[in-house]
């Protein structure tokens, strides 16, 4: 049995103010241990990550988004199913050249753990053309900024 909506709810609007606020460590604490991200569709071949795996990638992925601003323009919440679904938009600066500016749009679905206090799955609908063009720039950064990948 699915815990009461009221919890779900509170764990879904501290992740949303932590994707909302973009640090890593309010949005991750909302995420249970054992949580695993999924970029979708699977037809852009990125495997799942892990908790510890988006620890890694996150804050520096927040690191290059400056001016980051976020609109959530659909949410639904199935209480009963453990899930919620969000459309979202976000725009932010990046240091990338030409002035490229990061535009993506999300359809994110959730699934919370069974006690309704953390998320246990996160799955992201992206904007493939934007996911691609995005990407190659942001593992180019790192590897020219001495970072791991």
């Amino acid at each position: 049995m699915p815990p009461p909506a009221h919890i779900q709810a509170a764990t879904l609007q501290k992740f949303l103010a932590g994707w909302k606020n973009f640090t890593a460590e309010e949005w991750m604490a909302t995420w249970s241990a054992d949580s695993r991200q999924h970029i979708l569709p699977f037809s852009l071949g990125v495997p799942s990550r892990s908790r510890t795996e988006m620890q890694q990638i996150l804050p520096k992925l927040i690191g290059v988004l400056k001016n980051y601003e976020l609109e959530i323009h659909e949410l639904v919440h199935d209480a009963s199913m453990g899930k919620a679904a969000v459309y979202i938009t976000s725009k932010a600066d990046t240091p990338f050249e030409g002035d490229f500016k990061w535009t993506n749009e999300y359809a994110v679905f959730l699934t919370f753990t069974e006690d309704g206090q953390k998320i246990r799955k996160i799955e992201e609908m992206v904007d493939t053309a934007f996911y691609q063009e995005f990407f190659p720039r942001f593992q180019k950064y790192l590897t020219e900024q001495g970072h791991s990948q």
